[in-house]
């Protein structure tokens, strides 16, 4: 089960509740496999600054005859893991400076789960979306009594 975090904007009033942010907590695979793409398309442009000095100045370093290659891959491969244990407190930051506040923590399957979850608790009255799809669909009749019709090549259960 997933964990995320809540993020209001301003003092965490139902009325920014539509202005929600959900952050999954935990290790983030697409910024560890993706690294400065990642950082840019969230908009973390010192991040990604910040993580192009610390490849380039190893990869200088290499150059210069003071480190083995084998040295510096292992130094990236452990800069993409911290970027994958810290890219969701990236994001939290983020939000934090854009006046964003940590209104809840919520446990869900999912990323809709979650949101369901949180707005059940802002108000309890309100229908849920499943259950108004439930509603909204028809009753399929039950099957007709007898033996089942067989599927597959051949017509009757006797061929």
């Amino acid at each position: 089960m997933a964990v995320y975090s809540v993020h209001l904007p301003g003092a965490g009033g139902g009325a920014e509740a539509a202005d929600a942010a959900f952050v999954r907590e935990g290790f983030c695979w697409s910024a560890f496999f993706f690294g400065p793409f990642w950082l840019l398309a969230r908009g973390l442009w010192l991040s990604a600054a910040l993580w192009c000095a610390a490849i380039l100045i190893p990869l200088n370093l290499v150059a210069g005859g003071a480190l083995s290659s084998g040295a510096v891959l292992a130094l990236a491969l452990l800069l993409q893991i911290f970027l994958g244990l810290e890219a969701n407190r990236l994001i939290e930051n983020k939000l934090w400076r854009r006046g964003y506040n940590l209104a809840e923590i919520v446990a869900a399957p999912d990323l809709e789960e979650a949101e369901m979850a949180f707005y059940r608790r802002l108000d309890p009255q309100a229908e849920t979306a499943p259950q108004r799809i439930a509603a909204a669909q028809p009753r399929r009749p039950p099957p007709p009594p007898g033996p089942a019709p067989v599927i597959g090549s051949f017509p009757a259960p006797e061929a």
